[in-house]
């Protein structure tokens, strides 16, 4: 009986501990199970995070293009506005020198008749020999400057450059040659040419320094040094105009200019 008992006691001893391994392996399959699970939703998780990144990567590099894009836009808007600036104030000049040309050679051309002098008699009116004599000169010169000025305003920049070359090297004492020389400049920088737009701004304020274009070739001298990357230069430069031409348009424009450099 006692044996039979033992061997009774050992057998539930050994179906209890079955039955507590069975417990703890299928407890142990649940936990790895969850482990599994949570470790895919990780895994997903991080994929959906990698592609924002790519996503916000990929928008920004568009927005980065967009503000070039829009820079670039405004940059060429303002280079546009200040050669038309710069075109205005050249009509203007030349129409002043044209007047002052026309009223010099013509002087007063109030007709005066003859019959109301005194001690004279009525009759045929004698032709004027004492007219003013056509200005060949003139009219050669304005018809070169003229020209060279119509091919910058059609966007042949180097065509223009050698045309107001050939006007400087003709009449590089005139009116018009402090326009011409400022011309060159706006034609190198047309092109992109910023070296070469630097030298002719800079020469027209050193050859011409009392001509009327000076205010504009040093702003433009600022719009270099920007382009240029040379931004101290560019600042003191458009400081400059505006303290050494101040009411002008240039210093206007310089005063915009600074403005929008948060300065």
């Amino acid at each position: 009986m006692a044996v039979s008992r033992l061997d009774r006691a050992a057998g539930f001893g050994m179906a209890a501990a079955a039955g507590l391994l069975a417990v703890f392996s299928c407890t142990g399959c649940g936990v790895q199970r969850e482990f599994v699970r949570r470790g895919q939703v990780i895994d997903s998780m991080s994929v959906r995070l990698a592609r924002m990144e790519q996503v916000q990567q990929s928008q920004n590099q568009t927005l980065a293009k967009l503000r070039a894009d829009v820079l670039t836009e405004f940059e060429t808007v303002d280079r546009r506005l200040d050669e038309l600036d710069a075109r205005i104030a050249d009509m203007g000049d030349r129409l002043d020198r044209i007047g002052r040309r026309v009223g010099a050679g013509r002087g007063d051309i109030t007709p005066v008749r003859t019959e109301s002098l005194p001690g004279t008699r009525p009759g045929a009116a004698k032709p004027d020999t004492t007219g003013p004599i056509p200005d060949t000169v003139g009219r050669a010169e304005d018809d070169l400057y003229n020209t060279a000025y119509l091919d910058f305003t059609r966007g042949k920049y180097d065509v223009a450059i050698s045309e107001f070359r050939r006007y400087l090297a003709a009449y590089a004492q005139t009116d018009n040659a402090d326009n011409a020389q400022y011309w060159i400049g706006e034609s190198f920088y047309s092109l992109g040419k910023l070296d070469s737009a630097e030298v002719g701004f800079r020469q027209v304020v050193v050859d011409y320094p009392q001509g009327n274009k000076v205010p504009a070739a040093e702003y433009k001298l600022g719009l270099v040094y920007l382009a240029q990357n040379r931004k101290a230069e560019a600042v003191n430069q458009l400081r400059k105009v505006i303290k050494e031409y101040p009411g002008t348009n240039e210093a206007k424009l310089a005063q915009g200019r600074l403005q929008s450099l948060g300065l």
